[in-house]
């Protein structure tokens, strides 16, 4: 029977296609969906619980979270959906051991949107939480030796200008060499300390009940969906008016590729009112009221946190039986 007192969380989180299903492939011989492509491979959260001694009495729960930046998911229900699982696991009293955030070593240069999501990513945590986090460079085993002395020079960019706020605030870096036993020293260094975090967004959700828009990562996400959406309501109009000019000048050509780029420019605005949307959403009240729910449902049995956790926000949970390389016991 698991261990309620020993059960706890790590988060593996970063940008879609940065190899997170990946990550967990690793440790739970490939269960979970993992793709090569840039699309997302991960449209909700999962879970891996790795027992970590011989009588399973310790165990830690790993969890894949969604990616911001999807190919079809807007950023407002990506961090929804994050922050459901985040308000969840902290209402049920389920301990947060740390967060591995990845990033791909094989990008090229630090983009505009790897660098707002990086800043979303602090937002979320707060900056107490960054002695938590582990920064990890995937993807190393997708580098040939020709190019490995360009990839350690965008490491040492990002550890250098990047990552130094977060570092020197107790985070470090380190590389995932797409091993098994890289995945399992990793998700270890966070268990072993025992040093449970509190996110900001946690307590601003559960604590304070703040709606998502009010929280710091909501205002930040806020004010880009403001600016996206200005943007993007714009081009449309500018569009409709080249499409008026064709559609005068019987350019039956034009006009179809205008028509082509109204729509998927109709969609964009869509996706970003369906996030502003969820900005109005006070997810700590509501998930705090499905954790009394089920524990309710389950009084005469002998439950944990981590069991009512998945199924309130019905996360496949993988269960591991197996005693991890350097671990306990």
């Amino acid at each position: 029977m698991e261990n309620p007192e020993s059960n706890g969380i790590v988060l593996v989180m970063g940008v879609t296609g940065v190899g997170k299903s990946h990550f967990i492939n690793k440790l739970k011989a490939g269960s979970v969906q993992s793709g090569n492509s840039l699309e997302s491979q991960t449209s909700h959260c999962q879970a891996v619980q790795i027992y970590l001694d011989s009588e399973q009495k310790e165990s830690v729960t790993v969890v894949d979270t969604p990616g911001f930046d999807d190919t079809y998911r807007s950023d407002g229900e990506i961090l929804s959906e994050i922050s459901s699982f985040l308000a969840a696991q902290y209402a049920a009293n389920v301990p947060l051991f740390g967060i591995i955030y990845l990033h791909r070593i094989t990008d090229n240069r630090m983009t505009g949107s790897s660098r707002k999501y990086l800043q979303l990513f602090r937002s979320l945590c707060g900056d107490h939480a960054m002695g938590n986090v582990i920064l990890v460079t995937t993807w190393w085993d997708a580098i040939h030796e020709e190019n490995l002395g360009a990839a350690k020079l965008r490491e040492q960019e990002l550890v250098d200008k990047y990552w130094a706020p977060m570092q020197d605030r107790g985070s470090y870096a380190t590389q995932f060499d797409g091993s098994r036993d890289s995945a399992e020293s990793l998700v270890l260094e966070l268990f072993q300390g025992r040093r449970s975090v509190v996110l900001d967004i946690q307590r601003e959700l559960v604590d304070k009940d703040k709606e998502m828009g009010s929280t710091a990562a909501g205002r930040q996400l806020g004010t880009q969906l403001d600016q996206d959406l200005d943007y993007y309501t714009d081009t449309l109009a500018k569009i409709e008016e080249k499409m008026r000019d064709a559609s005068g000048q019987k350019d039956r050509k034009e006009l179809l590729r205008l028509r082509e780029e109204r729509s998927d420019v109709a969609n964009i605005i869509k996706q970003l009112q369906r996030s502003k949307r969820r900005m109005g959403e006070r997810i700590g009240v509501e998930m705090k009221k499905r954790i009394e729910l089920e524990k309710k449902r389950k009084r005469d049995k002998v439950i944990t946190g981590v069991s009512v956790l998945t199924t309130v926000l019905s996360i496949t949970l993988t269960v591991v039986k197996f005693v991890a390389m350097g671990a306990i016991g």
